[in-house]
């Protein structure tokens, strides 16, 4: 008998001939206190707490995953599969909390974890440290991607069940000032790139079913209840992305969970479900009060300016190679007090207090209590962006990947320094007429599956667009691509085709 129990956004709890697998389990609030499992999940958390495993995964250390109230409170013999990270921030994050054995699978390692049960390791092979896991249990392929993006030329085929995003997991563009209708065509432009992923991991792998999974989550504090609207941000539930799906993806079974809900599979996958599917969201910031508002609990904390430039001076230091000769002006504002913090020029720290005002070309609306966690390291900018706790206003509006990148991972400098390297790659390509670089310069996605259509090159994963001609960036941000003409007759037939909107 084999079962696959759903524990809501990305938890399973999987089991094949008496081995036990406990999956990306997550119960409590996560990024500053802001998110939340939609629906709620806590009435499992028992069952997991007291449960018998054998292995644990967690496929990331974001914290709607890496979940750390839950795992203190898990048997620390249980045996842990993490992926190995250039980082190693998994492996030291589960000896942290005092696990005795912690296994790290590269990309593409497989591990035998009882009789017909192996799970194999798949990363996103890029800067991001993300992995998803595949199970095979005597035949039966369950792929669990949850936000991963594992380059498309390395995804496994043939897969029975796939659980994967389709909702979105960042602050990009509901935490930017940008005025209603600019943000509305926005929302429905990253929720469309969104869908057009996921349809690709489905044909890609040639799931016969796919579950919906990995979010959205919910956001209880009355602070952030407008990103509880699932119109007008990118956190859709799946009602309303499901016609799309069913058009895109007619040969795939969708399969919907509710947290507790399970499969039997092995041949076919019968369901048990009736778990729920949605939630009265003033009922549950009740029933979570006091988790969400001890984030305010308090009195407001200060930060000083030598706090500030000691922060930015030590995260340049680290992060000197990556900087390279990069300069960028920034103001950060919290609550009454604004700093003008210029980065880069080889890590050298400038805080700037002259008369004269400049334009900075980021300014970030940070609240102190979110800045004073970051500065006291007891959070980083990524959590704190993904909390939706930041306003966020560029001019020019182009995405700056150094910027974001230093904020991001500067704090883990092995995931600059792979940055830097997928910049400097000169692998190449060669397809309808071009020779352009293999690896996507924004996150290393494999171009191999780019659309090339109407002149442009799309990116299968984030849909940066570039000239097909030029390499010059025409959507999302302003990195260019290395391409070169070839046969002008086999690219004058691309030109000729319609392009991807």
């Amino acid at each position: 008998m084999s079962t696959i129990r759903y524990l809501g956004h990305a938890g399973f709890v999987v089991e094949h001939r008496g081995t036990r697998i406990l999956m990306d389990p997550w119960f409590f609030p996560a990024f500053l206190g802001s998110w939340f499992p939609y629906p709620d999940n806590r009435f499992l958390l028992d069952d997991v707490v007291s449960g018998e495993f054998d292995y644990l995964y967690v496929s990331h250390a974001h914290e709607d995953h890496y979940d750390e109230e839950l795992l203190r409170k898990l048997d620390r013999s249980t045996k842990v599969i993490v992926a190995k990270y250039r980082s190693k921030v998994m492996v030291r994050h589960f000896r942290d909390l005092g696990f005795e054995n912690v296994t790290a699978l590269a990309h593409r390692e497989s591990l035998e974890l009882g009789p017909g049960l192996t799970a194999t390791m798949l990363l996103d092979t890029s800067h991001k440290e993300d992995s998803g896991l595949l199970l095979d249990l005597d035949g039966f392929r369950f792929l669990d991607l949850n936000d991963c993006n594992t380059p498309m030329s390395e995804l496994p085929g043939d897969i029975d069940l796939l659980a994967a995003q389709f909702s979105g997991a960042m602050w990009y563009p509901n935490c930017y000032d940008y005025p209603p209708a600019v943000m509305a065509e926005k929302v429905a432009g990253v929720r469309a790139d969104l869908m057009d992923t996921l349809y690709r991991k489905v044909k890609l792998t040639g799931a016969k079913a796919y579950l919906p999974s990995a979010g959205p989550a919910c956001f209880l504090d009355p602070e952030l209840t407008q990103y509880n609207d699932r119109d007008a941000t990118i956190f859709p539930v799946w009602e309303q992305v499901a016609e799309g799906f069913a058009q895109a993806c007619p040969e795939t079974d969708v399969v919907r969970l509710g947290p507790g809900d399970y499969l039997d599979v092995g041949n076919g996958i019968a369901v048990h479900a009736g778990g729920p599917l949605e939630e009265d969201l003033d009922a549950y910031r009740e029933r979570r009060r006091d988790e969400w508002a001890e984030f305010h609990a308090g009195p407001e904390p200060e930060v000083s300016l030598r706090e500030i430039e000691q922060y930015f001076h030590t995260l340049q230091t680290w992060n000197k190679r990556f900087l390279g000769d990069f300069s960028k002006d920034i103001r950060l504002v919290a609550g009454t007090a604004d700093w003008d913090v210029r980065l880069g020029r080889l890590a050298e720290h400038f805080v700037i207090e002259g008369e004269e005002p400049y334009d900075p070309e980021y300014t970030l609306l940070v609240s102190p209590r979110v800045l004073r966690a970051i500065v006291d390291g007891r959070t980083g900018w990524e959590e704190a962006l993904l909390s939706m706790r930041i306003g966020l206003h560029r001019e020019p509006d182009v995405f700056d990947l150094t910027f974001m990148g230093l904020l991001r991972y500067g704090n883990h400098p092995a995931q600059t320094m792979q940055m830097l390297r997928e910049r400097q790659n000169t692998e190449t390509i060669e397809r309808d007429g071009l020779r352009l670089q293999r690896f996507c310069p924004h996150a290393g996605e494999d171009l191999t599956f780019a659309e090339i259509s109407g002149g442009r090159i799309e990116c299968p994963r984030h849909h940066w667009i570039w000239d097909a001609r030029t390499g010059e960036c025409v959507d999302k941000a302003s990195l260019p691509l290395r391409v070169e003409v070839l046969d002008e007759q086999a690219l004058r037939k691309t030109e000729n085709a319609s392009g991807s909107e």
